[in-house]
């Protein structure tokens, strides 16, 4: 009996012990969780392993990482640039989203709460667990974010920021992000015409030009989207386009490389000789190897490569626009205005685009399956094993220009023809039938 009433006593004892001491290791966490929000050498949320000098640790606020200026920035030059600048004002009075020009706004961010809470640890405080999506921003140039499938990988807006953020091949740019409420007030007032769309739903409803059949004008209207991008120092997404957008810039800034849609719409041949490089020759004397990891250049490499060449820069300055974007400050994007963007040091940004609401979040379906994979299912007959580019389009017939100028220009059929188009297979619709001045002589 005195044995089994020392054994009781002793495993009270071990019990009130191991209470006191989970209760010691609560306080101690919290305490440590509560010094790490208030401290201002904490590196919030960042990997177990990150030193004092991981960039995860060293970047305390956006502003502290690197920007790379003195290679890619430049004074907006009206030659170079040639984006007319308004005030919030003239934006608004004169619909500038209406027509089919660039323009930059400048104090759109003026009264937003987002200019404080957004800065990089009170981010970390309020929005760390809020929803995200990252991938490497030369695949989103390509597919487009909302069609990026298993190229994209889930995460939360503090685990991106605190240790994927400064990975080269990570960018944060979700159209379809389900946004804390609290993010989407820190960006009000929104720019109009987004704004009108919260006051009456069918404030800016019109029906899209471009449509052959009477369709529903909410398909194209201005409604209470926004988008968000995150990403450090010489990320962005490469060539694309898409509908009427707005991007303003809360931190950080951006270069806008702008190609006028008339210059390359039904002309597939000099949209890919701009975009793309002509073969792997003329990336040979200039690019190192290891730089070019597929025929898709990241827009970094574009511009270091690709945009010395006379012809594209004669180009790009007499049909578009080579502008930088402080913080502050809306690009608005026409439709289907091909461009690229570059940050340059870590930037944030929200987008609204014409025709998109609200985001619902992902699914799981929207990360599993491939982007690349074809879609044409009367041709699951084909046996395509080893057989190459032009044979496949001998069999199949020419891609279609809906595919190359829209949905995949990446497609290997659509490179195959734009650099071959007077090869039979790719029959008419690749051929430049204008004259051959704006051929490139490279």
């Amino acid at each position: 009996m005195a044995t089994m009433k020392k054994m009781k006593t002793m495993n009270s004892s071990y019990s009130r012990g191991c209470m006191q001491a989970y209760f010691l290791l609560t306080l101690s966490l919290s305490a440590s969780i509560s010094a790490a929000l208030n401290s201002e050498t904490a590196c919030l949320g960042c990997p177990l392993n990150a030193d004092e000098n991981s960039p995860y640790a060293k970047y305390k606020n956006w502003e502290d990482a690197p920007a790379s200026w003195e290679e890619y920035g430049h004074d907006n030059d009206e030659s170079v640039c040639g984006v007319p600048r308004l005030t919030v004002e003239q934006w608004e009075k004169g619909k500038y989203w209406q027509k089919n020009k660039p323009v930059i706004v400048m104090n759109v961010t003026e009264h937003w709460p987002a200019v404080e809470h957004w800065k990089k640890q009170e981010m970390l405080k309020r929005y760390f667990d809020a929803e995200a999506t990252m991938g490497e921003a030369r695949l989103l140039g390509e597919t487009g974010p909302d069609d990026a499938g298993h190229t994209l990988t889930p995460t939360t807006v503090g685990t991106f920021i605190t240790q994927h953020m400064y990975d080269p091949l990570k960018y944060f740019f979700d159209r379809k992000l389900r946004a804390p409420q609290g993010m989407l007030d820190d960006c009000h007032p929104y720019p109009q015409p987004t704004r009108a769309y919260l006051e009456d739903e069918m404030a800016y409803a019109i029906e899209a030009p471009s449509h052959k059949m009477k369709v529903d004008p909410r398909d194209d209207i201005w409604r209470d989207h926004l988008a968000i991008s995150i990403g450090k120092d010489l990320t962005g997404l490469s060539f694309h386009h898409h509908g009427p957008a707005w991007n303003v810039v809360i931190f950080g800034a951006k270069r806008w490389i702008l190609w006028d849609h008339n210059r390359f719409k039904n002309n597939m041949t000099r949209q890919m000789r701009i975009v793309r490089q002509l073969d792997d020759a003329e990336l040979a004397d200039r690019v190192p190897p290891s730089d070019v990891r597929s025929h898709v250049l990241s827009s970094p490499e574009w511009i270091k490569y690709l945009y010395p060449s006379p012809e594209r820069q004669e180009e790009i300055r007499a049909h578009g626009h080579d502008c930088i974007q402080r913080a502050g400050e809306m690009m608005f994007v026409p439709r289907r205005w091909m461009h690229s963007v570059i940050n340059i040091g870590d930037t944030v940004s929200v987008i609204s685009e014409v025709g998109h609401a609200k985001g619902e979040g992902k699914t799981e379906e929207d990360f599993n399956y491939d982007p690349y994979e074809s879609s044409d299912d009367e041709q699951e007959d084909v046996n395509d094993e080893g057989l190459s580019t032009e044979e496949k389009i001998r069999r199949r017939g020419p891609p279609p220009q809906w595919l190359c100028a829209d949905q995949n220009p990446n497609h290997p059929a659509c490179i195959f023809c734009a650099r071959n188009p007077y090869n039979p297979v790719c029959g008419d619709g690749f051929r430049d039938e204008e004259s051959s001045d704006d051929s490139f002589d490279e």
